[in-house]
């Protein structure tokens, strides 16, 4: 069955410098997720969408091993390119079809991935599969700042481009429970700070840096720009002073449904 996920290979130059944490706050992470997932040096730990390693590789000290699967080649060779003895092991693979015998994890991890995913429901039935009696998946997203520019640039697009291609945002809180899976705990959270122009906002969405703007003709982003531009002069004023940004890394914990259960 092919995997029509949103691939990153296009990315991979400049992911990191556009999605990584400020520097420091990655290990704050990968604390935030043992404390999520009951984490020991014992655990296997899954993650869907290893990507460059910006979850991974900060996490591998903490557990025994993390396996990670991606779509994208390109994204992965940054993430080898980056390691430096830490256990963690990519596979390109698709969260649809995972490469592993069943229930062989601990945890699975999720971050910011299912909006990508058209077949999510069949993503996280392998999840299920794939998880040990007990494992959890956690899974949430990187919130950042300038939260009413990126609302104004959404706002601005045809209506066909508002959504995702798979989980939208309205969808998250529920999407798992409505598939059986049995929250037990969150949201776990850590809050951080950094700054930002909001000139930087729009140079990043001129570059087309992120996934959404993938779809778009170059009249409907310059129409969004527009949208977002207004917005800096309402909110911001001078758009090249930078900004003191609040962002937070959110988690939610979820166990798989019973093998008894129907929904």
């Amino acid at each position: 069955m092919p995997d029509d996920s949103v691939t990153f290979d296009r990315a991979a130059d400049y992911y990191d410098e556009t999605r990584g944490f400020p520097p420091g706050e990655e290990k704050n992470a990968a604390a935030l997720i043992c404390r999520a997932g009951n984490l020991t040096s014992a655990s296997r730990v899954l993650e869907v969408g290893v990507g460059t390693g910006r979850i991974a590789l900060p996490l591998a000290p903490c557990v025994r091993a993390v396996f990670g699967v991606d779509l994208s080649r390109p994204m992965m060779a940054r993430l080898q390119a980056r390691r430096s003895g830490e256990a963690v092991h990519p596979i390109q693979a698709g969260a649809t079809q995972l490469p592993f015998p069943g229930s062989v994890f601990d945890a699975a991890v999720a971050v910011h991935v299912f909006h990508l995913i058209p077949a999510w429901r069949d993503a996280v039935r392998e999840l299920a599969r794939v998880l040990r009696p007990g494992g959890l998946l956690l899974t949430g997203y990187s919130g950042t700042g300038f939260r009413v520019l990126r609302e104004a640039f959404i706002a601005a697009l045809p209506p066909e481009h508002r959504g995702s291609v798979g989980v939208g945002t309205e969808e998250f809180a529920a999407f798992l429970t409505g598939e059986g899976w049995q929250p037990t705990g969150g949201p776990f959270t850590h809050r951080y700070t950094y700054h930002r122009s909001p000139g930087e906002y729009v140079d990043l969405l001129r570059r087309r840096v992120w996934s959404r703007t993938w779809r778009l003709t170059d009249e409907e982003l310059e129409q969004g720009i527009a949208a977002v531009q207004a917005a800096i002069a309402r909110h911001y004023g001078d758009p090249r002073r930078p900004a003191h940004l609040a962002a937070e890394f959110r988690l939610w914990a979820y166990r798989p449904p019973s093998p008894t259960s129907s929904v």
